[in-house]
């Protein structure tokens, strides 16, 4: 069994909230924005700015999976959904050690544009397996605790999994770029 599928609601819920707190300081101190659940970009603001992205790619993970938890009939708390998909979004945060130990520039032109002509392409390589194998996991995770919470199987919870991602992606992109719009950034 994987992680967020067996781990106590409760601790997942504040492991999820410990780890979105350090990616907010580690974002923080590094000037790393995110940009939605799966990218960041370089660049800088007030501290309150990046625990709200937080709190934004947590919210907007958890909708799509509580919406379909409710249309199963499923008795499931409201807090142990936004806990196992906060927690699984865990392995996200680790995208940015790059940027914290590299180059800033190199990592936002990456996120931006994988295979730049700026770019070297051992970095875009090297760093393309390693964005690659982050979002493997967190997707794994996502998935297993998915599945865990809406007690769906075969290709039906894979088909609903892929659905709830991407509306969390936009979600969450729409509202961080709105919210940097509105100069939080």
């Amino acid at each position: 069994m994987c992680r967020p599928a067996t781990i106590p609601a409760k601790k997942a819920l504040l492991w999820g909230l410990f780890w979105m707190l350090v990616g907010a300081i580690l974002g923080w101190y590094f000037s790393v924005v995110p940009t939605s659940i799966v990218d960041y970009t370089w660049g800088s603001t007030a501290l309150v700015n990046y625990v709200i992205y937080g709190v934004v790619m947590w919210v907007s993970l958890s909708i799509p999976t509580l919406l379909i938890v409710i249309l199963r009939n499923r008795d499931v708390a409201v807090w142990e959904v936004c806990g196992r998909m906060l927690y699984a979004h865990i392995p996200v945060t680790f995208i940015m050690l790059p940027a914290m130990f590299g180059d800033k520039v190199d990592f936002s032109i990456f996120m931006s544009s994988p295979f730049s002509s700026q770019l070297s392409l051992t970095y875009s390589v090297l760093m393309l397996l390693y964005v690659v194998a982050l979002v493997a996991w967190f997707f794994y995770w996502s998935y297993v605790a998915f599945r865990h919470l809406t007690q769906l199987k075969g290709w039906g919870s894979v088909i609903l999994f892929v659905v709830a991602i991407y509306c969390s992606y936009w979600m969450s992109e729409y509202a961080i770029g709105k919210l940097m719009g509105a100069g939080a950034i």
